[in-house]
Parts: structure tokens; C-alpha cells; sequence
């Protein structure tokens, strides 16, 4: 529970904090007040927690009970919000009184006495609040309380990782607000994840694999404090685990753990040393429980009224995923087999909604974000045609990642995907990373691929030569596009021989459903700048505003940093041909897709 101060400043302070910030004569006098008190220290702690879910709240709309991507735009506007929250709600938000229920963020009860009392501890910790925890194994009994120390301003600022991986489901359905692979988490920020996997990497060298449903957060640069959901833990010298029961002491451990609020804890240790304590809770120190050696496990429970918990020995946690592979062995036979060759990035654009990212499945951070009509009602199952596969473009929209991937046109490139382009024959991009400086001018010069369906009804392949008053290097398919059918695209380009400076000779195939359909020798121009790469869409240029977009649907779209070979083209049309599945996919959705941006021989 919280704490009433008689201090008339603090207060206000922390309101003042809370709601608007602090300047610098303030930020003294509140370091003042509670460097002594550790009850003001957690309620200092307790107020930044607050800003951070109000900073969110205030911006984003309060999630429901239905689909995790709400349209922003339908939200209450922010001014109303703060009329209604007078500094009296605020403070009893705070203190826990009378609380208004829907006032609350999803993720405050990470903000409970648990947290406050024991994961402020650990965050004290880490960012030089003074030694709480003795790290010599021997000690007995441990203690962990609140010191006097200088708190360091808007703590949750500091950055303690990120996230190094996500699987499907999680990046399509799992997280709100949306979140993406490279992505920092700040310290006490609270992340709930109903569904999937993530990847979290830490600043102090461990490494956790996270399943929903979880919440969890962290707090220093080796401490996490978990509220719920199963986690795995490698790599580093050492980690804290929290939850409201129970907080482990990780030294060169690998250790499986299982959290459900303070109903009960588990952990086994597959290797290292690991040091069980009590979580310190309110006027309540933390208190030893044992060591646990590799091989070794227990569970804990509170033991009645008392306040004591109850541990039994137990074997592995044979539900908790320990490895990433295990995670990717999960994922349909076509999917591992694009991962396997290594491309730079491979979109699958599984369940593609508006304001939710688009995950790049390799994990090397070109995750996308869908811009323009994008629906924001429509289930993700009901945009797959009929097989359950890939995603429906409605002509007014596309995805651009936030970085495109480098590729080195020395090494060669290969572009792939699949799509059934819809109405009449028009230039509709799968994918594109291209420009053209000074368009329909004598001085153009193009730069770039482009991989689409042009407007004679035939795919196309571009490549640009770079040269002025030059056009693209065009390959069109001999046969017309059967609309009513999934085809499976591939352009490559072979580098043969440097040409003169700044541009590579080599060799331009194009391939329809497993077999070369076009070759042709040309030459690249090797200048490359910050333009964008964009699948369903082109850049935009001068009379052609709306780039190209794709209508119909696409899938699998990947790219990669070197030629594809023929055989592991047709390897990749046989294994990724439709077949009819059912559309409740989970972690192994049919095919999941990429889109390409598009090109224009008449305006380039």
C-alpha cells in the first residue's frame, strides 16, 4: 500500500511531476526530501511510474476488450481527459484510494507494492542508489531494504535494452502500442505481452526469451522484475529476477522462470548458482530462502496469513522455451526455408493492420509500417484469400520499414515474392528501392530496382543504370500474368565485372513460378543514398502521386544480398505453393508475405 506524508512539499512536488515536470530549484529541494526517507523514496518512484502511464494514456487510445489496434483516431481527445482529472484524483490514483478503475493504465498494477517496494530496490541498485543486495553468496541472512541516497531525475529515462527478436504473433497481435525488433525499453517501463515470443536483450549482457501472456519491465541493467508469464534467462555474470513473491540472484546462470502475480513463483537452474530471497515488500525486509545449484528447482507460494512462503522442489520447466531456434522450428516449412538463406529481410506481413508493425522475420530490424487506408476493423484472417494466405492490398496503401536494407549491388541482389495482382493491367509494385534524380528532364538518371506487374499484363524487373538522360534497364516476361493465380516472382542480378567507376557489369534474370523466363546483360550504377524501400508502392514522383500502388494480394516478399540460385528458386516455388489451410494459423500462418514498390517505363 501507499504511503500519506504529513510533508506539505512532497506532495505537490511529485504532482507537479507528474503531471508537468520539475525545474531545476524544485528538483533539489525534492532530492532533499526524500534523500533520508525511504518511504519518499518509494513514493518518488511510485509518481514517475504514473507520468509514464499517463505520458502513454494521455497519447494513445485506452485498450479494450477487442482488437489490440485500435484506431487512434477515434480516441478521447487528451484535453478532456486532463479536465476530468482534478489534482484530488491524482493523489488518490497515487495513494490508491478510491481509485476510478477505468482511470488507470492496463499495465499500473506493475506499479503495486511489489514493484514499488522491490523493484525500486533493485533500480536504486543499478543506477547507484547504493549497495541493497551483498553479492557474495555466503551471506546469510540477506536483507534487501531502501537506502538514503540522491535519486537521479526522471529514472525510467534511462535505457537498459532492447528488443532483439519477436515472433509472428507477437509483433501482429501481441503488443500495445505496437513495438518492433531493435527497439530500446527504458528503465520501469511496463511491457505487457498477451500472445507470442520476444527476444529481450540486456544492456548488462543477459539475454531473455519472454512468452505471453507476460508483464514485465526492467530495472536495471542486469535486473528484471516480472509481474507474470514465463521467461528464460542466459549470458552475462549476472541477472535479478523479481516478482511479488520471490527475487533470485542469477550468478553465470541459465535459468527457466515462471511468474503469476504473487499467487506463486518458479524457477530451475539448468546451470550456475542462483540465490533465492524474499521480495521485499512494504515495511517488510527481504529474507533468504536458499541456493540453487545447477539441476536444482522449487516453487513458492505464500504459506497462509503469515507472510511466509512455501517452497517445494521441483524438476525442469519443460513448458518454458530455453533457445530461439526452438521458436523458429515453429514456423512453416517455407518460412524456414527463406530464413535459411540468409536474406537481408524477409517480411511475412502476417494479420498486417493499421498501427501495428510488420516484422521482418529474419530479426535484423527492418521491421515496416503500413501507411495510408489501411483497415483498422477488418480481422487479420479476413484480408488472406481463400488458401489463408498473404495479405490484401486495397490499392491505397503500402509498408515502408523504418531503414531500408543495404545492399551491395557489387555482391548482387535477388528480390522475391509472391502476389495475385487484381483488376486491369496497370504498373502495381511488389517491391521497390529506387530513385530518379530530375525526372523527365535530358539530366534524369535512375537509380534502384524495382520488381512489379506492369501495365502490358507481364511482370517486369528493373535495375537502374545511373546515367544521364539513360532510362532503367527494363525486363518484361514474355507471357501475360494469370490474375486469378498466386505467382511467385523472383528477380536476381549477377555481378560479372566492375565497369567504369561507380558502375558494375553483370547479368539480369527474371523468374516466374521456378523457371528463368528473361536474361539480360546490363549495367547498374553502384550510388546509393537515403532513399526508401517500400513493398505495395514506389517513390513519389513528379505527376504520379500515387506511386504505383499494389491492389490484390501479396505474400512472402524477401531480399536478398546476393544471387539466388535457380535451384533454390525452384525450391522455394515448390515448397511455398498455396495450399489450402486453415486461416486460424497461430504461430504457422500459411505463407506469410512481403510487398515490393513499383516502377513506370513511361515515367520513371
Amino acid at each position: 500500500m501507499s504511503v500519506d506524508f504529513p510533508n506539505d512539499e512532497l506532495e505537490p512536488l511529485l504532482e507537479q511531476l507528474t503531471l508537468a515536470g520539475l525545474d531545476p530549484a524544485e528538483w533539489e529541494r525534492l532530492r532533499t526530501l526524500i534523500a533520508d526517507d525511504p518511504a519518499a523514496q518509494r513514493r518518488y518512484l511510485e509518481a514517475i511510474h504514473l507520468r509514464e502511464g499517463l505520458s502513454y494514456l494521455l497519447s494513445h487510445e485506452p485498450l479494450g476488450t477487442g482488437d489490440a489496434s485500435n484506431d487512434l483516431s477515434a480516441a478521447e481527445p487528451a484535453a478532456t481527459i486532463v479536465e476530468e482529472a482534478s489534482p484530488r484524483d491524482l493523489r488518490s490514483l497515487r495513494s490508491g484510494r478510491d481509485a476510478p478503475r477505468s482511470w488507470i493504465p492496463s499495465w499500473a498494477a506493475a506499479a503495486g507494492v511489489a514493484f514499488v517496494a522491490g523493484a525500486a530496490a533493485v533500480a536504486f541498485y543499478q543506477q547507484g542508489w547504493g549497495p541493497l543486495l551483498a553479492r557474495n553468496e555466503q551471506e546469510a541472512p540477506r536483507t534487501v531494504a531502501p537506502v538514503a541516497a540522491s535519486p537521479i531525475p526522471l529514472l525510467q529515462e534511462t535505457q537498459l535494452g532492447k528488443i532483439s527478436g519477436m515472433s509472428l504473433d507477437a509483433s501482429a497481435e501481441g503488443l500495445a502500442p505496437s513495438m518492433q525488433v531493435g527497439q530500446m525499453l527504458r528503465c520501469g517501463e511496463v511491457v505487457q505481452l498477451p500472445v507470442g515470443f520476444m527476444r529481450v536483450q540486456l544492456d548488462g549482457g543477459p539475454e531473455l526469451l519472454v512468452e505471453g501472456p507476460a508483464e514485465f519491465s526492467l530495472v536495471g541493467d542486469e535486473s528484471v522484475f516480472v509481474r507474470s508469464g514465463r521467461l528464460s534467462a542466459k549470458g552475462g555474470q549476472r541477472l535479478l529476477l523479481q516478482t511479488p513473491l520471490l527475487t533470485a540472484e542469477c550468478l553465470d546462470a541459465s535459468v527457466s522462470f515462471e511468474a503469476s502475480d504473487d499467487d506463486s513463483a518458479s524457477i530451475y537452474v539448468a546451470e550456475g548458482v542462483v540465490t533465492l530471497m524474499t521480495t521485499p515488500q512494504e515495511q517488510v525486509e527481504s529474507e533468504k530462502l536458499r541456493v540453487l545449484h545447477s539441476g536444482e528447482g522449487i516453487v513458492a507460494e505464500p504459506n497462509g496469513d503469515d507472510d511466509a512462503l512455501r517452497t517445494t522442489a521441483r524438476g525442469p520447466l519443460t513448458h518454458v522455451i530455453t533457445e530461439w531456434s526452438d521458436i523458429e522450428q515453429r514456423l512453416s516449412p517455407y518460412q524456414q526455408l527463406v530464413l535459411g538463406d540468409r536474406p537481408l529481410a524477409y517480411w511475412p506481413l502476417y494479420r498486417v493492420r493499421k498501427n501495428r508493425r510488420v516484422l521482418d522475420l529474419t530479426q535484423n530490424g527492418h521491421d515496416g509500417l503500413p501507411i495510408g487506408n489501411w483497415p483498422t476493423e477488418l480481422d487479420g484472417d479476413e484480408q488472406a484469400d481463400d488458401s489463408g494466405r498473404g495479405v490484401y492490398f486495397n490499392g491505397e496503401s503500402y509498408i515502408e520499414p523504418d531503414r531500408k536494407p543495404p545492399v551491395k549491388l557489387q555482391n548482387g541482389f535477388a528480390i522475391e515474392g509472391w502476389a495475385r495482382p487484381e483488376g486491369p493491367a496497370a504498373y502495381q509494385a511488389i517491391f521497390t528501392s529506387r530513385w530518379v534524380l530530375e525526372s523527365y528532364t535530358p539530366n534524369q538518371q535512375c537509380f534502384g530496382m524495382t520488381l512489379y506487374a506492369g501495365d502490358t499484363n507481364r511482370w517486369e524487373f528493373w535495375t537502374g543504370l545511373g546515367k544521364r538522360g539513360e532510362f532503367w534497364n527494363v525486363m518484361e516476361a514474355p507471357r501475360e500474368i494469370e490474375r486469378k493465380d498466386w505467382s511467385h516472382v523472383v528477380g536476381v542480378f549477377t555481378p560479372t565485372e566492375a565497369a567504369a567507376p561507380g558502375f558494375m557489369r553483370g547479368v539480369g534474370r527474371l523468374y516466374v513460378n521456378g523457371e528463368e523466363v528473361l536474361q539480360m546483360e546490363q549495367e547498374v550504377s553502384l550510388t546509393d543514398f537515403d532513399w526508401p524501400a517500400r513493398i505495395g508502392a514506389a517513390e513519389f514522383v513528379p505527376r504520379y502521386l500515387t506511386s504505383w500502388l499494389f491492389k490484390g494480394y501479396l505474400s512472402d516478399v524477401a531480399l536478398y544480398g546476393y544471387p539466388l540460385e535457380p535451384q533454390r528458386i525452384k525450391e522455394h516455388y515448390q515448397v511455398g505453393q498455396p495450399t489450402v489451410t486453415p486461416k486460424t494459423s497461430g504461430l504457422q500462418p500459411s505463407s506469410p508475405w512481403l510487398l515490393a514498390s513499383l516502377g513506370r517505363r513511361s515515367a520513371p
